[in-house]
């Protein structure tokens, strides 16, 4: 994995791109943590869906030998298919949405099964990103830690959810966000418009697009409450978009909607 976060760097020069904003999912997310470990200087801001700070558990890496298995000689077996799908959609989206359910699985049957078993197989191989919520100023910058802006998002019925509170744990609180949508765990095939809405307000508070116009990129029926740190019971301000709306909750570094 870390061989794969350097490959970025050769893109960068390619590119000639000096800083950017990473967006990655799953494993992309967290090549793109290495990297802004390794060049905090170079990054300047992640969204992270469905991350993972932790290294493979035994569950997870006995499973996925199988798998790797009989990808590397080129099957993909049902055992296969039934991961994938669970690894994106979690159970609830596989037993309640059968026509995003079935595109995917007709797009698996064209995944070249050699380059997935050897990108799982790096995946379970990987580390622990060694991170540490340090809160005291005069240690943070010893400590280990990913200095860049972080929206780390996932949802309620996502399979990594607790993945993604372990690392929220671990994530700088004066800088970080973590949001979760009421969805399945393909947050950007079920929930499209929410994120872009919560993409929008976070490059907005890292002061990109000030002019940019408060056009509604949610649906509609959408509210949105501010609720400062240590006020989680009422909010100080809300603009009301339609009457019923589904409501994004910002509370401290963490996001529910």
């Amino acid at each position: 994995m870390d061989k794969l976060a350097e490959m970025i760097w050769f893109i960068m020069e390619h590119y000639n791109i000096d800083r950017f904003i990473g967006f990655g999912s799953g494993a992309g997310g967290n090549i793109l943590c290495r990297f802004a470990l390794s060049h905090p200087d170079k990054v300047e801001g992640l969204i992270l869906i469905n991350c993972t700070a932790s290294k493979a558990g035994w569950t997870e890496w006995a499973y996925q030998k199988m798998n790797i298995y009989h990808l590397c000689r080129g099957r993909l077996t049902d055992g296969v298919e039934e991961y994938l799908l669970w690894h994106w959609f979690g159970t609830k989206t596989v037993d309640t949405n059968y026509d995003l359910v079935n595109a995917y699985s007709t797009y698996i049957k064209h995944i070249n099964p050699y380059n997935l078993g050897h990108l799982i197989d790096s995946y379970v191989k990987r580390t622990d990103l060694d991170i540490v919520r340090e809160v005291l100023p005069s240690k943070k910058k010893a400590a280990r830690m990913i200095r860049c802006p972080v929206m780390l998002v996932t949802s309620d019925h996502s399979p990594h959810l607790n993945d993604t509170v372990a690392m929220n744990a671990r994530l700088d609180p004066t800088n970080s966000t973590w949001i979760k949508y009421d969805c399945g765990g393909l947050v950007l095939e079920e929930q499209p418009g929410k994120l872009t809405e919560s993409l929008r307000l976070f490059l907005q508070g890292m002061g990109y697009v000030p002019s940019l116009r408060k056009t509604q990129l949610a649906p509609r029926n959408f509210e949105f409450h501010y609720l400062p740190r240590g006020a989680a019971s009422s909010s100080s301000s809300s603009k009301k978009v339609d009457s019923n709306p589904a409501s994004v909750y910002v509370i401290g570094n963490a996001t529910r909607v």
